[in-house]
């Protein structure tokens, strides 16, 4: 991955770009392994004019990946290519009121330890489609399982897509994933990533916003525990005119855990009157904790606003304080004041159910970090 960091840096710079060259996550030593089963997975689908079907390279063929950046690299991509163990093409022409939903359920069970899964979800003009990916392991597990995946998304003219993942996996799992989107004129996307497992953890998002008036919508939230690295990063890049996209992540960490957030707004010409905007919001729960934040705005074209907002640092101490005088203990008080951060992220959800699980989730990880 670091390689291909240099090599991304290297074209943008070609191309008169001049961005931070910072050094990514190291992979494990047991990166890449032979794919020998398959994980349990689930899936299910609530609607209607929803076709599903195996993945192919030739089914996808009409996804040119070579247009995206490198992300996670060249061998990550190769691996998923060849050793995939499972993949579905999700195809929507649903114009009704309320979206389809399809939900993909993985669960890591003892004897199931790698997952190597390619996606492809495509909204026709007009359509709507919700894809919701759960990963799930168990927290306190001490094999290593891994997950190393790829997901397109094509939202076509007119269309509504919201892609939703969440990794919950066991303390010692490793979870490498990339997303590649499209969006064409006047199309909506809406992505959410949830990382609340996992020890080694790398997620790459890029997303073209390619027609007049298209948009996109990425939330992130995360908490890392002790003896963790996350490495995130998040692209926006904009070829129409008067396109429009936010990126928001919202985290805690806690122990000596490590994370890197780099957010990146693309302005190509021709994107006049586009609009981008980044937020990151990181609370700091030991001082032993690394946190890295790199933001950067590159444009091509001068009519844009493209605005970075951060805010990094431990608990407000007034409202400990203040909650603590309405009979919270400190330990309450402390996780009241973080989940109250993270609700902004976990109401985009719009799944009661899911919603609910993250949270209990959220608490038993709070209960080992607070």
């Amino acid at each position: 991955m670091e390689e291909s960091m240099n090599m991304e840096a290297e074209r943008l710079s070609s191309a008169g770009y001049i961005i931070p060259n910072w050094k990514r996550l190291s992979l494990p030593e047991s990166v890449f392994p032979k794919v020998t089963g398959k994980v349990l997975e689930k899936v299910s689908v609530e609607g209607h004019a929803v076709e599903l079907g195996e993945f192919t390279e030739q089914g996808a063929r009409a996804f040119d990946v070579s247009m995206f950046g490198k992300t996670l690299g060249e061998a990550f991509a190769n691996y998923i290519k060849g050793e995939a163990n499972h993949g579905l093409i999700i195809r929507s022409s649903a114009r009704s009121f309320d979206a389809p939903v399809v939900k993909i359920n993985y669960n890591f069970e003892e004897t199931q330890s790698l997952l190597v899964d390619n996606h492809l979800c495509i909204a026709e003009e007009g359509a709507k489609l919700t894809v919701i990916v759960d990963y799930r392991g168990d927290e306190g597990a001490d094999k290593n399982r891994q997950h190393y995946g790829t997901t397109r998304v094509v939202a076509k003219r007119g269309s509504q897509v919201r892609l939703v993942k969440i990794q919950r996996m066991g303390d010692q799992d490793d979870f490498f994933d990339q997303v590649f989107s499209i969006v064409e004129e006047g199309a909506t996307l809406e992505l959410v990533d949830v990382q609340f497992g996992g020890k080694i953890k790398a997620i790459a998002y890029e997303t073209h916003l390619k027609g007049r008036h298209a948009k996109a919508d990425l939330q992130s939230l995360y908490f890392g525990e002790s003896g963790s690295q996350l490495d995130l990063s998040f692209t926006m890049k904009h070829f129409g005119k008067k396109s429009e996209s936010t990126i928001l992540s919202k985290g805690a960490l806690s122990g000596d855990s490590k994370k890197t957030f780099r957010g990146n707004l693309i302005f190509e010409t021709g994107s006049a009157q586009s609009v981008g905007r980044e937020k990151e919001v990181v609370i700091l729960l030991d001082e032993r904790v690394k946190s890295d934040s790199i933001p950067a705005l590159l444009c091509s074209e001068d009519d844009v606003i493209g605005e970075h907002a951060a805010s990094i640092g431990q608990l407000d101490q007034d409202k400990i304080f203040y909650l603590m005088s309405r009979g919270l203990s400190m330990d309450e008080a402390k996780k009241m004041v973080i989940k109250a951060s993270f609700e902004e992220v976990l109401m985009s959800l719009n799944d009661a159910s899911l919603k609910c699980a993250i949270e209990e989730a959220l608490d038993r990880r709070l209960n080992n970090g607070v």
